[in-house]
């Protein structure tokens, strides 16, 4: 420690500050493509919109005030304890991103499986109109039938999907996170088999 040279050792802070800082500027690149993609998701709902918005905003606030507090460090304890607050406070990558794609996922399959339900009304009455006239229409209705169960099944399994996404709080426990998100993207994934099928 007598011979310690403060040259390195301030070397080896600048070098430290950089990295995090080059860290927090690729999320809050990210962020900024996510509020993008959510400003022009066609069928996310107004609530949903707004809670995307909202954590959106306030995690770009956060990392740009933590990217402040970094520049201004003075020891490499510092600057560790604020790359893991990064991580662990925000998730941009695994917890945000997911959020946003999934949740315009779902909104678009509960938009897609009201209009097929529109569509299904519209060809029973067509079914029946054919039946009454005399018209064989066995496959038909067999046909709607398996339409029916296929926007039923897709409406089950995406039903509240995005609200709990929502839901998720960050932290550390980053298995925790990812399997929580990997349930949802599954069922979003269902919904969206589902509903292609009953378009067939």
């Amino acid at each position: 420690p007598a011979y310690a040279d403060p040259t390195k050792d301030a070397g080896k802070l600048d070098a430290a500050k950089k990295i995090v800082v080059a860290r927090i500027d690729g999320r809050m690149a990210a962020l900024k493509a996510h509020s993008v993609t959510v400003q022009n998701a066609k069928h996310l709902s107004s609530a949903h919109k707004t809670t995307l918005s909202g954590l959106i905003s306030a995690d770009e606030s956060g990392l740009s005030a933590l990217r402040t507090k970094v520049t201004g460090e003075t020891t490499l304890a510092a600057v560790k304890a604020d790359d893991q607050h990064m991580v662990d406070d925000f998730r941009v990558y695994i917890l945000v991103g997911p959020k946003v794609r999934l949740t315009v996922a779902a909104d678009a399959e509960a938009a897609a499986i009201t209009e097929l339900q529109l569509a299904a009304g519209k060809l029973s009455a067509a079914i029946a109109a054919a039946k009454q006239a005399g018209k064989d229409t066995s496959t038909a209705e067999a046909d709607l039938a398996d339409l029916n169960a296929k926007v039923a099944a897709a409406r089950t399994a995406v039903a509240g999907q995005a609200d709990k996404l929502l839901a998720i709080p960050p932290g550390p426990d980053a298995n925790a996170i990812t399997g929580q998100v990997k349930a949802i993207r599954d069922a979003v994934r269902t919904a969206g088999q589902d509903l292609h099928k009953a378009v067939a």
